[in-house]
């Protein structure tokens, strides 16, 4: 089991190396991580023991599937992050891109799901739609009027879009109730123990699981 930063870097940079090629260098692991060929040679001979990678001297480092499947879960931490950084936090991307690199290696499953749903990251992420999104969640435009049920998960491409709903207090896992309309287009919602009044626009970025 990957129980360091380091260990994990060298999974990453590996699969970036080999997404459109079968096996990379060591000494292009080596430039592409700004360290010595030693370092490289050291650090893959313990990998291979551990199972996470083919690796042949003078030939090169490829995947196991075991390493490949863990590579891709901590990729999937720094792409959530990052996009968390940069729609919530308004963050440059620079900035959320050196952060991630570092939270990425200490952020947990729970907290990167919530992450996802509260971006609607995965709404756009093969790779994380399945694990992020409960099946069976409706649009709280859809819901029938006096219902509850659970914030599953926000969804807009905008990010200030994104933060107003946030501000508002609809946030993943809250309990949401549907009022009666107030008006066309505008409806009322009782969500953390306040009555708010908002609108399609609202409405139809946020999705719960009804109960």
């Amino acid at each position: 089991m990957m129980t360091t930063g380091n260990r994990e870097d060298y999974l990453i940079n590996i699969l970036r190396l080999t997404e459109r090629k079968p096996i990379a260098k060591t000494t292009e692991l080596a430039s592409f991580m700004d360290v010595t060929a030693a370092s490289v040679s050291e650090m893959l001979n313990i990998l291979s023991k551990e199972g996470m990678v083919r690796y042949q001297k003078y030939k090169g480092v490829s995947l196991t599937d075991e390493g490949m499947a863990y590579a891709k879960h901590i990729r999937r931490k720094h792409h959530i992050m990052e996009h968390f950084l940069i729609n919530i936090l308004d963050a440059d991307k620079d900035t959320a891109h050196e952060e991630a690199c570092r939270i990425e290696h200490v952020l947990s499953d729970k907290s990167a799901k919530k992450m996802c749903q509260i971006t609607g990251y995965s709404e756009r992420c093969d790779e994380c739609r399945d694990d992020c999104i409960d099946i069976g969640t409706i649009t709280l435009t859809s819901m029938e009027p006096m219902t509850s049920g659970t914030i599953s998960h926000l969804r807009s491409v905008d990010s200030s879009h994104l933060r107003k709903l946030i501000s508002l207090g609809l946030i993943p896992g809250k309990t949401i109730r549907k009022d009666n309309d107030l008006a066309a287009g505008t409806l009322m919602v009782h969500v953390d123990g306040f009555d708010i009044a908002v609108g399609e626009d609202i409405t139809d970025s946020v999705f719960v699981d009804p109960e």
